[in-house]
């Protein structure tokens, strides 16, 4: 066991938080509609804006090519007014902030070695408008060139258009972004609401009514016009609850018979109270039986929904680490900045992105681990119990658990040592549960070694598995030299969903699921530590009864 416990307060307090079904339903609704918003607010805004703007520029550079066509033609032709002609073609836009004719020429030195080129505004439009012939983009301003040599003159064509059509666009385009953001968030509110009412309540009022018949109020009866599993499981209660009524009637009875009998034979009245007890011990196993059953259905609909929406929140988690990788990729190419103070910041953003997405995937890894673990605690044991030798069968489990052994635990070593068989004892056990409870006890203690051996270079591990016999039960007895166990950690050992490991490492079911295992062999579990010494966990089971 591992006994690495956060100790930040926040930590501290949140694994003993009691999360209920309305909780785990509002976490996930509210999950999945953050993940929906993220997407309609910022990536999918971000996407179309880049594609307006990118056509829009296509769009000026093509009037731009356009124009100095035209006037290439015109000036070859020496047709002056075609060059008027030309420019004419982009006067009517209503974004059209200027264009301008601008010749270039050539200017050479005396001895005609060196020469430079110089650029005058040969016609502009509008006429007397002041333009700076080094004029680049910027937010408000698209500016294109457009270069012609014709052979009376060689120049360029410069294009600026207003981007107040973008501007526009982009607002609209946010506007409608935070209007279905705002209808998604609304809806998942409602369905938050209907989830949380359908189920949550009827399993509350199941709750209440199961206690009460447990303190033996068999009037108890829940109602549920429901159709789905709750409501058959608000059927089976009833159900169950008349069967138990008419069975302490009958038990009554019984007992009523027991007593005027008592007075004709005191031998026959040692035979009644053993059946008595019997009857006792059969309607509470009844009872707990019946509530495991209502509850492992209700809880296994719960598995089969839970399971949905948490695909889809991992599969979110990959398709946006996806994209941010390729923002990163085009971030890297520098075309969307030239400022190195804006792309060191716009890249330790998307490495913030990138750290939250991983927690999204780790957190939703763990959920999703948890859920099938209690998948596997609800599915159906084995009946089919088999006479074994324990030794043999502990000596087989270990042999397949160290063929299977994680390479991180191949250096710890681990000894079995076999308990005395003269009179070969056996017991009646289900071989592939108890195999599970070796193997989750066995990992636990190669757990707690191996991390005490990280922080201890001079630490020896040891593990030993031994097997012991008494009077009327066998012992399986797993010792470690690890980091033992504190007292607060062992009262809540064998409790539902409480661990020592981490999150991504630990479930919290893997002790319960053997105490309910051991249980079932009529057999108990106990645990001996010692912080930062050792750990023993003893399992006993009972003798079976052609034992010899």
């Amino acid at each position: 066991m591992s006994t690495n416990i956060p100790t930040s307060l926040p930590f501290s307090i949140l694994r003993h938080i009691r999360l209920t079904v309305k909780t785990k339903i509002w976490m996930t609704v509210t999950t999945i509609v953050l993940l929906f918003s993220f997407f309609v607010l910022f990536y999918l805004p971000a996407i179309q804006e880049r594609t307006l703007l990118n056509n829009f520029n296509k769009d000026v550079q093509n009037h731009a090519n356009t124009v100095a066509l035209g006037v290439k033609i015109a000036m070859t032709e020496q047709n002056f007014q075609g060059v008027q002609t030309a420019m004419d073609f982009v006067k009517e836009d209503p974004l059209l902030r200027f264009v301008s004719l601008i010749q270039i020429d050539t200017v050479w030195d005396a001895n005609h070695v060196i020469y430079q080129t110089t650029k005058t505004i040969f016609k502009t439009y509008p006429e007397r408008k002041k333009i700076n012939i080094n004029i680049v983009s910027d937010d408000s301003l698209v500016v294109k060139h457009a270069d012609f040599n014709a052979p009376m003159m060689k120049g360029e064509i410069i294009l600026a258009f207003s981007t107040k059509e973008i501007i526009q666009s982009r607002r609209q385009i946010r506007a409608t972004s935070l209007f279905f953001s705002f209808l998604v968030f609304s809806i998942g509110i409602l369905i938050g609401f209907g989830l949380a009412r359908n189920i949550s309540v009827p399993i509350l009022k199941l709750r209440d009514a199961a206690t009460k018949v447990g303190r033996g109020d068999l009037t108890q009866r829940v109602s549920n016009k429901s159709r789905d599993e709750i409501g058959e499981l608000g059927i089976v209660f009833n159900k169950m609850v008349t069967d138990l009524a008419t069975a302490r009637q009958e038990l009554e009875n019984r007992s009523s018979e027991l007593v005027i009998e008592k007075k004709k034979s005191d031998d026959l009245l040692d035979g009644l109270k053993q059946t008595l007890a019997d009857l006792k011990d059969t309607q509470e196993q009844l009872i707990r039986q019946e509530k495991l059953a209502s509850v492992g259905q209700l809880t296994r609909g719960l598995v089969d929904r839970l399971l949905n929406p948490l695909s889809y929140i991992n599969n979110f988690a990959a398709v946006s680490n996806e994209l941010l990788q390729e923002s990163q990729e085009l971030l890297a190419a520098n075309k969307y900045s030239t400022d190195e103070h804006v792309h060191q910041e716009v890249a330790s953003l998307f490495k913030l992105i990138e750290s939250n997405i991983e927690k999204i995937k780790e957190h939703g890894s763990s959920l999703t681990r948890i859920v099938r673990s209690m998948d596997k605690l609800l599915q159906n044991k084995s009946e089919l119990f088999i006479e074994s030798d324990i030794n043999s069968f502990v000596e087989t489990q270990i042999t397949a658990y160290k063929n299977e052994l994680d390479e991180n635990y191949r250096s710890i070593p681990l000894e079995l040592v076999k308990g005395p068989n003269l009179k070969r004892l056996s017991v009646k056990i289900l071989p592939a549960e108890m195999g599970l409870v070796l193997v989750s006890m066995l990992n636990n203690a190669m757990y707690t070694l191996h991390e005490k051996s990280l922080k201890n270079l001079h630490f020896h591990p040891k593990l030993i598995v031994e097997t012991q016999y008494g009077d009327n039960y066998v012992a399986i007895v797993i010792k470690d030299n690890g980091i033992g166990i504190s007292e607060g950690e062992r009262k809540q050992l064998f409790s539902p969903f409480f661990t020592t490991k981490p999150t991504s490492k630990g479930t919290g079911l893997g002790l319960f699921l053997s105490q309910d295992i051991i249980r079932t062999h009529k057999g108990t579990i106990s645990v001996d530590t010692r912080p930062d010494a050792y750990t023993t966990f003893t399992i006993e089971l009972p003798l079976s009864d052609s034992t010899t």
